[in-house]
């Protein structure tokens, strides 16, 4: 893959500022002007060149399932006839009638139905349409063709015949009034094409005359019917009209209308205001009735029973008698002689009180229990009175309006009989008038269709030469190969967009750009990586600390793989490179430890002086990359601090610190203020140190560095899935030092 030579159309942007308690900086970021979503060709070429095998096989073998089908099919033809179902007849202006006296002439002209034009049997298009294809019709014309070819059933007929009508541009909004059908048979073989053609349209032309000659048959009887309808009917409007004219002086109806209607509207309110008050009387009552729980009749019953003072006296004895019981039966058991003859007292007692009640009640008002009345009675006199005044005054409103019910209905009926009366002449005098004109408008019908039957010319007529049909193929097998190969080239693509879309990686660069919101960096090669560095220790002892003394030059593809890292390192410092820098990459095999090497070795031939970090303390790579041994490295500079004057020693250039033999956890080594006290010493005798760092999806020890650091840059590998990048990557950005960009590792 070919690499640009130079960061395109950047411009300069505000960093954004760390959080308080870091250190307060401002520094400039580039960013591509040119937007990330790129034109439909060009996406649609980038996904050409990811999924051209997949596009040309589905593309393929659609245009060769769909070519065999298309070929292997037999080819159909297909030929038509049109046929004229009326004659064609010049517009003719609607007869006048002439003028008539008697009642037909006093009617004004403009109030007279204008007759419509000779009735000819109308054609029902669509009822038409399904006559003809019926079985009653299709099945002689089937066994007549049958004697030359067995396979035409009656089915096989009706399935391959069409029968529309023809539609013009001129008349196309009058489709349904055409006279015109057009009747079209395919089949494979044209000859028999022909012969269908000719026997359908001979077996349409006889039916048209005998379905004609019916047609104007029924037509005719139907006439004969109306006419002698009408005629009893005017025969009967004649003997009404005789019978309802009035006899000698005329009256005054309309004054006697307007008597009849004033009283109808006083009786009317009268009883709209009795119904009112027997609302609100009944409003009341049912209050009451609420209350006292009570029938009229009981009330009635209470009130008249609480007046009496033999009831009353009768029912203080009674009350009398109950103390003494409830005393005895403190004293003595029930059933005891003593209470026994108590209650016996009691129910002779209660004997002459009812005797009292019915002598004050009387047998109008029958209640079942009067000694229940006469308790409530005592307690709510004024609220019996109120509740029986209430009902008494419900039931005289509705009384009353039950009286003016009978007077309301008689003066109804006097106005309905006088209405009905009054355009009784008037209404007989018009229908009389228009069924003396519909009676002759019915005989000139009748004329018209007499007419047609003496003429008998109603066969349909044939249009188009039965000899020679145009027959022509239903379609051609040329342009379903076309239309097949425009419809697997879509397929194709269809299917190129589904895989693109399933696929969960990456495929592209400016897809790594887009998800994850960072500008891109650099682009590495696919090549073989090989290492043609000498190295050698720094100091004396297994320190850790090695040199690089030489870098051997490179040959073929490892050209455009070593300038792949200058041109990054080149963006680096266009967007603002710092002091120590931490490679970062989400998965394990995304090459962070091999771009990390080959971007010191790019920095270091600028110049500089620079110091690889293997921060892995878990898994190193380093060494394992570089052929070196890991006794001792930054796991002991940490621990120990006794190496930390050799970095005095290393040289310009490149200089590798190893991550030595772990014999603590890293989360404490990370931790402590010995690494912040070991990277700030750092700063002093190199120009750029780069970290190489564990995959953030497997260890929390990348975010540890993220504090330690300056910069990061995050490595991507083209292949890899993206959700577990974004995911981390996600987590990782709530750290306090945001991504100068991303690499992306095509390999």
């Amino acid at each position: 893959m070919s690499l640009p030579h130079k960061v395109p159309n950047l411009r300069v942007v505000n960093r954004e500022a760390r959080p308080a308690g870091d250190r307060q900086r401002s520094s400039l970021r580039f960013s591509t002007i040119k937007s990330s979503k790129k034109g439909g060709l060009q996406a649609f070429g980038e996904l050409y060149r990811r999924r051209w095998r997949l596009l040309g096989g589905t593309a393929l073998l659609s245009f060769l399932a769909i070519g065999g089908y298309v070929l292997w099919q037999p080819q159909m033809y297909e030929a038509y006839f049109r046929l004229l179902m009326e004659p064609l007849r010049e517009p003719q202006p609607a007869p006048t009638l002439p003028r008539r006296d008697g009642l037909a002439g006093t009617l004004p002209s403009d109030s007279l139905p204008s007759p419509s034009p000779t009735p000819t049997p109308q054609v029902d298009l669509g009822s038409q349409i399904l006559v003809l294809e019926s079985d009653e019709v299709l099945a002689p014309i089937a066994r007549k063709l049958q004697q030359q070819y067995p396979h035409l059933t009656p089915r096989v007929l009706a399935e391959r015949l069409e029968i529309r009508p023809v539609v013009h541009a001129a008349t196309e909004q009058l489709a349904a009034q055409t006279k015109v059908l057009e009747v079209a048979y395919r089949d494979r073989q044209p000859e028999i094409v022909t012969a269908v053609l000719k026997a359908v349209a001979e077996a349409f032309v006889d039916y048209s005359q005998r379905d004609r000659q019916e047609q104007l048959h029924r037509t005719l009887e139907q006439l004969d019917k109306e006419i002698n309808r009408h005629l009893k009917e005017l025969d009967q409007l004649q003997q009404q009209l005789q019978a309802s004219q009035p006899q000698g002086a005329s009256l005054q109806p309309s004054e006697q209308l307007r008597f009849l209607t004033e009283q109808y509207r006083q009786i009317h309110n009268l009883r709209q205001a009795a119904r009112l008050k027997a609302v609100e009387a009944y409003g009341r009552f049912q209050g009451f009735q609420e209350q006292l729980k009570m029938t009229p009749a009981e009330a009635l019953a209470a009130a008249n029973l609480s007046t009496s003072p033999a009831y009353q006296q009768q029912l203080a004895r009674i009350q009398e008698l109950d103390q003494e019981i409830a005393k005895n039966l403190a004293i003595f058991r029930e059933g005891t002689p003593v209470i026994q003859a108590l209650e016996e007292q009691r129910r002779v007692l209660v004997e002459q009180l009812q005797a009292i009640a019915r002598q004050v009640i009387g047998e109008q008002y029958r209640v079942d229990n009067p000694t229940a009345l006469g308790f409530q009675g005592t307690v709510s006199q004024t609220l019996i009175t109120n509740y029986i005044t209430a009902w008494i005054e419900y039931e005289n409103q509705r009384r009353y309006d039950a009286q003016l019910a009978a007077p309301q209905a008689a003066v109804a009926q006097q106005l309905q009989q006088l209405s009905s009366q009054l355009p009784a002449i008037d209404r007989l005098q018009n229908q009389m008038r228009m069924a003396n004109l519909s009676l002759e408008m019915l005989n000139q019908a009748r004329q018209a269709v007499q007419l047609q039957l003496a003429q008998n010319n109603f066969a349909w007529q044939v249009l188009t030469d039965l000899e020679n049909p145009a027959l022509q193929p239903t379609f051609p097998r040329l342009l379903l190969l076309v239309l097949g190969a425009i419809a697997s080239l879509g397929l194709g693509v269809l299917a190129t967009y589904l895989a693109d879309a399933a696929d969960n990686r990456f495929l592209s660069p400016a897809r790594v750009e887009e998800t994850l919101g960072l500008p891109l960096l650099g682009t590495i090669p696919r090549t073989t990586p090989q290492t043609h560095l000498r190295l050698e220790r720094v100091a004396k002892g297994n320190s850790g600390l090695w040199q690089v003394t030489q870098v051997l030059p490179c040959v073929g593809e490892r050209v455009k793989f070593q300038e792949a890292f200058h041109q990054t390192f080149a963006n680096l410092q266009a967007v603002g490179l710092g002091h120590v820098l931490a490679v970062i990459s989400a998965l394990p095999a995304d090459g962070r430890t091999t771009i990390a090497l080959h971007l010191a070795l790019a920095a270091a031939a600028t110049g500089r002086r620079v110091l690889l970090i293997d921060g892995d303390l878990r898994r190193p790579q380093i060494h394992r990359y570089l052929g070196l041994t890991n006794e001792q490295g930054l796991a002991d500079w940490l621990i120990h601090r006794r190496h930390w004057y050799s970095v005095a020693q290393a040289r310009r250039g490149l200089a590798i610190l190893t991550a030595g033999e772990l014999r603590q956890q890293p989360m404490r080594l990370l931790s402590q203020d010995t690494i912040k006290q070991f990277m700030a010493h750092l700063k002093n005798y190199f120009d750029l140190v780069i970290v190489d760092t564990p995959p953030l999806a497997n260890f929390a020890d990348a975010k540890l560095w993220s504090g330690l650091v300056d910069q990061t840059l995050v490595v991507v590998n083209l292949k890899a899935p993206q959700q577990p990048v974004r995911l981390a990557l996600g987590d990782y950005s709530l750290g306090s030092v945001s991504p100068l960009g991303v690499v992306v590792n095509l390999a």
